[in-house]
């Protein structure tokens, strides 16, 4: 049996060849630093210097120069591909579409997320090494989470978010020592909940002395269709509700924190500025 030659490569070279390019493209006027606080949300060791974001794992953001191009930054990434998506299934980020032939693994994947979400929260989008734009709906992930070191029991919570929401119930057991319980809000077909219970301990506030017995006031948009979520490209109608789910939401959080303090995240993990939630 033949055997095949040895790589004559470098370990570098073959790392190189490993790598593949993205593109992240925001507005023009966005700043490097307004781009590495946000990374720095989820990943606190990343580091910025000479145009160059490095994210860990061997991937990095390089910004382009030319300012012809501003907002242009190239998402260098290890290449990780697994088996493509079920004919028939779609997911909200666009991959199905933009990777046929093999859906994004482990870093590359973890990479395309973060930037797909620096797209969604900078009004900017993802151009993939095949040319596909990906373009993030601003409100695609609508749910907010306050952290505060303050845990407030089913009753007065209602009673405060009655101010703002007047049909708001009380889910699961009454009694004001429940552990974990949740409030509903209606919202047309759809609802809203505030669930209390949980404890998730985000990056972004690692360094909170009262982290460790924080509580979470997880506010959620119930849609009455689940497969919602899976959509890439919302249309009119969609956003429209998506928009009104997500103002709701913020003013929620934006009581919850003048009322019971803490900080605002949203589902993937970055903090929300309180100017941003109505």
């Amino acid at each position: 049996m033949t055997s095949l030659p040895e790589s004559t490569e470098t370990p570098q070279r073959e790392a190189e060849l490993r790598m593949t390019a993205h593109r992240l493209q925001l507005p023009r006027s966005t700043n490097p630093q307004d781009i590495l606080a946000m990374v720095r949300n989820v990943r606190p060791e990343a580091e910025l210097s000479d145009g160059v974001l490095d994210l860990g794992e061997g991937a990095r953001l390089v910004q382009d120069t030319d300012p012809r191009r501003g907002g242009r930054w190239s998402i260098e990434v290890p290449r990780v591909r697994e088996d493509p998506l079920p004919a028939g299934m779609t997911d909200s980020h666009g991959y199905a579409a933009a990777f046929p032939d093999g859906m994004p693994f482990g870093v590359e994947r973890e990479v395309l997320d973060l930037c797909w979400s620096l797209g969604r929260r900078l009004f900017g989008a993802v151009v993939t090494d095949s040319g596909v734009r990906l373009e993030p709906h601003p409100h695609q992930v609508r749910d907010l989470i306050v952290v505060s070191p303050h845990r407030v029991d089913n009753v007065s919570l209602a009673e405060l978010l009655a101010n703002i929401e007047k049909e708001i119930s009380v889910v699961g057991s009454p009694e004001k020592t429940a552990p974990r319980y949740a409030l509903t809000v209606p919202l047309g077909d759809d609802e809203i909940q505030v669930r209390v219970g949980e404890r998730s301990r985000p990056v972004a506030l690692r360094e909170q002395r009262w982290i460790a017995t924080s509580s979470d006031y997880e506010i959620v948009h119930v849609t009455a269709d689940p497969e919602e979520d899976a959509i890439a490209a919302p249309d009119a109608a969609t956003q429209a509700r998506w928009a009104e789910a997500y103002a709701r939401i913020g003013r929620i959080a934006a009581v919850l924190v003048e009322n019971v303090g803490g900080y605002v995240i949203d589902r993937e993990g970055f903090l929300v500025a309180p100017s941003d939630l109505a």
